[in-house]
Formats: structure tokens, C-alpha cells, sequence
């Protein structure tokens, strides 16, 4: 018999190097549309502007190959840069230019609604391909939804959708990154809860938070899948959320969630991504008044009660592929100071 390695146990996320500072320095612009915060090595961008008009509607359904989702923020997006020498930029416009990266050694991570748009099931045979189709009685009507006509009393449905696709939207979408640097899964890692959960009025201070919404469809009232991401940065740390939800009625719900989470100074990004899925009976049995189905729109309020919950696939047919959950991490290039300074620390006389 083979003999298996010990388990490992995962340990949280590393936390700064440097004593945690209270009041670092840091500098905030808003503009009515883009929210910005510069702090250390970090700029964190967020940009909420309408939802798509017709002319761009028309583009992003041609790149995509895809119906969009009736509420689709296609200029909306999270963006976050890293430049190991521009830990200084916060503190004068003129430094910022001084410190400017060079390229190679910027990392930047985005959420962004179109990306994630690109990750719906689209093409013939989606369901068995992909795996995660959801088999109600108007599936095949709403896939085909190509012009405010197609359902009227006098318009004929057609047999196949014009463009079949995951018509619930279920992406796995779990934000890009570029740069030198990628994700990389790591089976000994684990986010710090109970740092997160933590609220020191002065420790834990919120500097900056920003939700943007990314997409939202109520798929032809028999339901909903919304998208949107959040951020908070606090002296120690930032920490994301992007949230896929969505609920079927009479059918099930899903939960596609992606937290990143970073202390300054530790030199890595933790990435958790967890997918469950759950019948929507299992988790209407646990409203407290029956009659009262409005917890079933708290997303919240879900999540909750499917954690206590067995997930699983609530239907036939291949699996949806966002189930399950993984941890990665993702370690920050170093700036040419602190590579010298680990080489020096490196050297025995």
C-alpha cells in the first residue's frame, strides 16, 4: 500500500511584516462615476457608470455571442495595481510620476462585467459540453429572447434559441490578473476569518469601500442572477468580495463566490473561490412565515442557509462546473531594494 503523505493543515493568510499601522498614508479621489485610493504600493480603482445603450449593447452581443442580461453595467469594473516602487506615490503628485512603474513588475487584477460575461455557456450541446443546465418548462422560450416579439401570443417560439446559451448566466468567473506575477493553488492557505470578522473601531476603520454592480437579469420574472463585486480597504488590508447569486423559482439556487484578500506588507494575494448549488425547496423550508418569501431575494440570507445545506448538483445532466472550492495565492514581485536586501540576508560570513 502506498503511503500517503500527512494532511497538511491550512493556515491563514500571512499577515504584514511591519506592525499593523493605524494610520497609514493614503489619498482618496472621487469623480461622479470613478473612485480611487492610493495607498503603500496599491491603487484601487472603482468605475460605476449606466448600464449599456443600444449601440454598445449591440457590440458586446456580437463579441460575446451572447443575449446580454437585461441590466448589463458593461463600463463597470474593479481594477487594482501593484508597483513594488511607488510604495511612496501617496504622498505628492510629483513623487507618483518619480515612482511610476516600469511595466514588467506592475500586477494589476480586474473585475469587469464584459470578462465575465465571456465565462456563459453559449453553442449547441452548452448543457452536455459545460455542464450546469437548468431544465424549467419556458428554458428553451427565454434562451431565444432576440427581440421584445419573440413571446407574443402571435409569434411563433422557435424550436432551438437563436443563441443558445446558458440563459441563467452562470458564470465562474473569478477576475483576471496581469503582470509577472499569477494565481497558484496552494493546499495550505486559508483566508483569516476572524481577522475579517474583527471590528476595532480604529484598527479596523473602513478607508475606502465601493459595490459595484456588474450585471442583473430576473429572467423573464421567474427569478433572478445578479453579479456584482465589493471592496474594502483597511490599514492593514483589503479585502473582496465578487458574488455570483442566483435563484430560480421552484428550481434551485446557486452561490458563485470569490474572495481576494491581501495584508500590506505580506508579499501575497489570497484568492478563495466556492460554488454551491441547492434545490429551492431545501432552502425555502427554512423561512420562519411560509407566506413570506421575500428572504428568498436576500442573498445573504441564502448564503446562510446553504451552508447548512448538502450542495450538489439538483438536477440532471452534467454537473454545473462552478461547484466545489479552491484556494490560491498569488505571491507580489518584489522591488529591486527588497531583492538586494533578501540577498544580503541570504549571504553567511
Amino acid at each position: 500500500m502506498t503511503n500517503l503523505p500527512p494532511p497538511q493543515t491550512p493556515f491563514p493568510a500571512s499577515l504584514p511584516n511591519t506592525p499593523n499601522n493605524p494610520n497609514p498614508q493614503y489619498s482618496i479621489n472621487k469623480t461622479p462615476n470613478v473612485h480611487t485610493i492610493k495607498i503603500g504600493s496599491w491603487e484601487i480603482e472603482t468605475i460605476k457608470k449606466p448600464i449599456l445603450n443600444g449601440k454598445e449593447i449591440d457590440v458586446a452581443e456580437k463579441s460575446l455571442n451572447l443575449p446580454l442580461p437585461e441590466m448589463t453595467f458593461g463600463n463597470n469594473s474593479l481594477r487594482l495595481s501593484y508597483s513594488p516602487s511607488s510604495s511612496s506615490s501617496t504622498t505628492t503628485t510629483t513623487s507618483t510620476s518619480l515612482n511610476a512603474p516600469s511595466g514588467q513588475d506592475q500586477v494589476q487584477l480586474k473585475f469587469d462585467s464584459i470578462e465575465a460575461l465571456g465565462g456563459v455557456a453559449t453553442g449547441e450541446g452548452w448543457e452536455e459540453r459545460v455542464g450546469g443546465g437548468v431544465k424549467v418548462s419556458m428554458a428553451e422560450k427565454w434562451s431565444s429572447k432576440s427581440s421584445s416579439n419573440s413571446f407574443s401570443g402571435d409569434s411563433p417560439i422557435p424550436s432551438k434559441p437563436v443563441k443558445p446559451h446558458d440563459w441563467t448566466f452562470s458564470t465562474c468567473y473569478s477576475g483576471s490578473v496581469s503582470g509577472p506575477s499569477s494565481f497558484r493553488p496552494s493546499p495550505t492557505h486559508s483566508l483569516p476569518l476572524s481577522l475579517l470578522a474583527r471590528q476595532d473601531p480604529i484598527l479596523d476603520r473602513i478607508l475606502f469601500y465601493d459595490d459595484v454592480p456588474l450585471f442583473e437579469d430576473e429572467l423573464h420574472d421567474n427569478g433572478e442572477s445578479i453579479l456584482n463585486v465589493r471592496i474594502r480597504v483597511m490599514p492593514h488590508s483589503f479585502f473582496i468580495l465578487s458574488r455570483l447569486f442566483l435563484r430560480v423559482d421552484n428550481v434551485l439556487f446557486r452561490i458563485h463566490d470569490v474572495r481576494l484578500y491581501h495584508a500590506f506588507g505580506s508579499g501575497e494575494i489570497v484568492k478563495e473561490v466556492s460554488g454551491m448549488e441547492v434545490s429551492y425547496e431545501q432552502v425555502k423550508r427554512h423561512l420562519e412565515k411560509p407566506s413570506d418569501l421575500s428572504p428568498l431575494t436576500d442573498p445573504n440570507w441564502v448564503y446562510q442557509k446553504m451552508l447548512s445545506l448538502p450542495s450538489g448538483p439538483s438536477q440532471g445532466g452534467r454537473p454545473w462546473p462552478g461547484l466545489g472550492k479552491r484556494v490560491e495565492v498569488l505571491r507580489l514581485p518584489k522591488s529591486d531594494l527588497e531583492g538586494i536586501k533578501d540577498g544580503l540576508e541570504g549571504v553567511k560570513i
